[in-house]
């Protein structure tokens, strides 16, 4: 069929061009006849250049597979017959059928076949709807066409004492005489981290293979595959295998970094640690734990977390506020890399090496922010610091080291609307300087809420707001400024703020009720924040002073009875005075004072009233103001030896009547008032001194009516306990018919003895009972 299509287009070439002459003196049928022939010959050529034959591989004594592709889809095909034949590979004209196959597709498989040392003929038949087309003939050798099957890695294992080192055996699958051994190559890959490297063999030269000069504890795939140099277009399909390397101690430090907390107590502050992994290949292996210390350079304090799984990053110490180093090493199963160091300056040196001079920040996209910054040249290197904001913890903030050269760096994985604080700071060897930040944006968005607005004063004619910044978290931007508006009866007014007014008066205004509210404005867009009625034209009353006053007025009426409760209690509920507890109650209507004085010997002795007082606290009982007699007695000689001591109702000094003037007791007397104490304090009198002869009341008192023991000869003398003393009258002379006169008694005393001197008072019995001592 092929030599009908060509002969065809050769004869309707000849008529078009050599026998022009003869096509003009034939008729129009004849003449269009030619014509539908070259036409059809046109189409059948252009339709068999539009399918043919890519390539043939042979798969050693298994099939041959060949290739095609078609150019033109409007042909509707619908299937394809693919037909091989062996030929002569000088004349290609005596053809031997290999075999065929049928497929709706774009290659087929012809098998089996005995040899691929021959030459081969294929060739496809396409049908359509209208017809058949057939390929032009595709000739190839078949030794140039075959491809072997994968070989077989058999063993792949790390080399033992030899960390870089691994070992790899393999076999091939088919089998080759010994004369096309030689024919066979191999090429091997091993890749670790996207890095391949590879070598070509001979394939049975020697079928175990060291591959050195790896990385340590690196995770490799070695890849085989066998080619026929003779074929050198095709290659068989790979074979991989994994394997790891042996591990060796990492060769490098971790990166480190700090971050230093304000001291929150004298002498403490938190330093929190963070660090980067030893990266690859200078990990050499997996690592299993970090070691982070710090010392003080002031003494020898040492401060550590420990044992830190690798899966942390951070670790958080409390160190003092001087000085000191810290220390960072990673372990893992074949030893420990050196340590990474830094210095922590003290507290009050923090900021002593300079920042850099400039920082900008450029946003690239969605996701990338470009940071530039100058500075001198004689840094060590330099750290950039991003978080976003607002600062959450210590673990959100991520850094990078950079080299001294470097003054850009891009940030990558940001989100867009979301704000993040951005710095740079200089390193001085282990130490590091201040920084300097800048908060940027990857793209600025629409507020999420609006500024919280408050009234501050309203007047006739006007109000004063005052409104809270929102968040920088929820501005989405920068804010360029504010917009107040405000209505009324459906009229709607606003006024343009900066950025930084944060309150504002408006004045002008008519009386009514206004609709006022806060709008915050970033490059793209405004959020507008809660509203509020506010009424303009009332006098401006201050509410919350009236409210605070009359707080405070309630709170004084409640307090005020509870602190002066005892008063109101004793004004309400004043003390009655039991007149069976008086000392009126032991009186005699016939003859009052009926006490019996004690006998001359009794009072021979040494008697001295009035040295030395105690008081008592009477609670809460009423006293009145009374008048005493304070005395003092000059003890005359006297060869008793024994003192007696009276336990007595009321204070009595006693003259027998038989002592002449010049035996009797030196008396004077005081005459004083005391008046009840608010607080009742132990107060002591000292010893009177003896009194001048100007002072003295009487040379002797108990003279006169020596035979008489009765209530003139008694003077009773009662003492209340106040610290403060007013005087009343001054000394004089009383007279003896006065004596009745001083009796005064308070409703309780005690009396008691101390060193030989009374200690006076009142008591309910007024019964005399001697008590040696």
């Amino acid at each position: 069929m092929l030599d009908r299509f060509q002969l065809s287009a050769t004869l309707s070439a000849q008529q078009l061009t050599g026998f022009k002459p003869e096509l003009c003196q034939m008729k129009l049928p004849q003449a269009r006849l030619l014509l539908w022939m070259c036409v059809l010959n046109r189409v059948l050529d252009s339709s068999a250049a539009a399918l043919s034959v890519t390539q043939c591989v042979i798969m050693q004594y298994t099939n041959i597979t060949c290739y095609w592709e078609t150019t033109g889809h409007h042909l509707n095909i619908s299937s394809y017959r693919l037909q091989v034949n062996k030929t002569s590979c000088e004349s290609k004209h005596s053809f031997i059928s290999v075999g065929s196959c049928n497929t709706s597709g774009s290659d087929c498989s012809v098998q089996p076949i005995d040899s691929a040392l021959h030459c081969f003929c294929a060739d496809v038949l396409a049908s359509t709807r209208t017809g058949s087309i057939r390929s032009p003939p595709y000739f190839f050798s078949g030794v140039s066409a075959v491809k072997l099957r994968p070989p077989q890695i058999t063993y792949l294992r790390p080399l033992e004492g030899r960390s870089g080192c691994l070992q790899v055996t393999w076999r091939m699958v088919e089998s080759f005489p010994k004369n096309e051994k030689v024919y066979i190559l191999l090429q091997m890959e091993y890749t670790t981290h996207n890095q391949t490297r590879s070598q070509t063999i001979q394939a049975f030269s020697k079928e175990t293979l060291e591959l050195c000069d790896l990385h340590p504890g690196s995770k490799y795939t070695v890849r085989l595959r066998a080619q026929d140099r003779r074929a050198h277009a095709h290659w068989s399909s790979w074979t991989s295998l994994d394997t790891t390397t042996a591990e060796k101690a990492p060769s490098a430090a971790p990166q480190l970094w700090r971050l230093i907390q304000p001291a929150e107590e004298a002498g403490r502050r938190s330093l929190t640690l963070l660090w980067k992994p030893v990266s690859w290949p200078e990990v050499n292996g997996v690592v299993l734990s970090y070691s982070a210390t710090c010392r003080s350079d002031q003494d020898s304090s040492q401060w550590t977390c420990g044992s830190i799984d690798a899966s942390r990053r951070s670790c958080i110490l409390t160190v003092s506020d001087d000085p000191c180093h810290c220390s960072l090493t990673a372990t893992n199963s074949a030893g420990t890399s050196p340590p990474a160091h830094i210095t922590i300056p003290a507290h009050t040196h923090a900021e002593e090496l300079p920042p850099p001079q400039a920082i900008s920040v450029t946003p690239l996209d969605d996701t990338r922010l470009m940071v530039e910054w100058t500075a001198a040249l004689n840094q060590s290197g330099f750290v950039v610091q991003w978080t976003s904001v607002p600062y959450s913890v210590p673990t959100s903030l991520h850094w990078e080291h950079i080299n001294e050269t470097a003054r850009t760096f891009i940030v990558t994985g940001l989100l867009p609307e979301v704000p993040y604080n951005l710095s740079v700071v200089s390193l001085y060897g282990r130490q590091a300087g201040s920084g300097m930040s800048v908060i940027a944006f990857t793209r600025e968005g629409v507020p999420s809420v609006g500024p919280n607005m408050t009234v501050l004063k309203t007047s006739s004619s006007g109000v004063v707001l005052k409104w809270d910044p929102v968040p920088l978290e929820k501005l989405h931007g920068f804010i360029q400024n504010y917009t107040v508006l405000y209505s009324i009866n459906g009229k709607d007014k606003s006024e343009k703020v900066d950025a930084h007014v944060e309150q504002i008066p408006l004045g002008g205004l008519t009386e009514g009720t206004y609709n006022i509210c806060v709008m915050a404005h970033t490059a793209v867009g405004g959020a507008t924040g809660p509203c509020q009625m506010v009424v303009v034209g009332l006098e401006d009353v201050q509410v919350i002073p009236i409210l605070l006053c009359a707080l405070l007025l309630c709170f004084l009426i409640l307090i005020i009875p509870v602190c002066m409760r005892v008063r109101i209690k004793r004004c309400l509920c004043p003390a009655v005075p039991d007149p069976s507890k008086s000392s009126l109650s032991v009186w005699s209507n016939a003859k009052p004072c009926q006490h019996k004085l004690p006998s001359l010997s009794t009072m021979n002795s040494i008697i001295s009233v009035g040295q030395t007082t105690t008081y008592q606290d009477y609670g809460e009982k009423d006293y009145v103001p009374v008048q005493v007699f304070t005395y003092h007695t000059v003890p005359q000689d006297s060869n008793e030896t024994e003192t007696k001591t009276y336990n007595i109702t009321s204070a009595v000094t006693h003259q027998d009547s038989k002592l002449t003037p010049a035996q009797a007791f030196p008396t004077h007397f005081l005459n004083q008032s005391y008046t009840k104490p608010d607080q009742v304090t132990p107060v002591g009198y000292k010893e009177d001194p003896q009194p001048s002869s100007d002072h003295l009341l009487f040379e002797s008192l108990f003279t006169y009516k020596s035979k008489q023991a009765d209530l003139c000869d008694y003077i009773h003398v009662s003492q209340s306990y106040a610290p403060v003393i007013t005087t009343v009258d001054a000394y004089r002379t009383l007279d003896l018919n006065e004596c009745p006169l001083f009796l005064q008694v308070l409703p309780e005393d005690t009396s008691s003895v101390n060193n030989g001197s009374y200690v006076t008072g009142v008591s309910q019995s007024h019964s005399l009972q001697p008590t040696k001592t």
